[in-house]
């Protein structure tokens, strides 16, 4: 009777044994999704950060023009305008930094908004381009904001 129970001993270090590794692979599997769901998580925020500092820039560069319609006449004359980050001017001095780059473009001419005299006034149209990207990263973008400027018409 005793040869029986030793039997029995062993078959349960076996059943053991095959639990933990079963365990131990369970484990190695939930750890290596919350690393990959970690960097997925770390992207998009990358990608939102970018995407947010984009659309800031276009905001920031909106007010500038109105205060500096110069910038519209050399774009028009040149038909683009390289024009200064605002928020964040020396993102690429750094590693991490956020670059900039920002353009105004010409697009064409056309009729001036309601209110104003077709005989004296000009609507031109331009395109405010705000591309962000995150050094090191690859996370990067792209915004860009139509706006219809009102010109004056030579000798009005």
């Amino acid at each position: 009777m005793e040869s029986c129970s030793r039997k029995q001993t062993g078959s349960f270090l076996l059943t053991v044994m095959i639990v933990m590794m079963v365990m131990t692979f369970a484990g190695l599997m939930v750890m290596e999704t919350a690393l990959l769901e970690e960097v997925t998580v770390g992207n998009e925020q990358r990608t939102v950060e970018v995407y947010q500092v984009a659309l800031s820039e276009l905001e920031s560069q909106l007010s500038y023009l109105e205060d500096n319609p110069v910038h519209f006449r050399n774009a028009l004359s040149g038909n683009h305008e390289p024009l200064s980050a605002i928020v964040h001017p020396g993102g690429c001095n750094h590693a991490g930094g956020i670059c900039q780059r920002v353009e105004l473009r010409y697009i064409s001419n056309t009729l001036p908004p309601p209110g104003f005299d077709i005989a004296k006034y000009i609507g031109r149209v331009y395109e405010l381009d705000s591309i962000a990207t995150l050094n090191g990263s690859g996370a990067s973008s792209s915004q860009t904001l139509g706006i219809i400027f009102v010109d004056q018409l030579p000798g009005s």
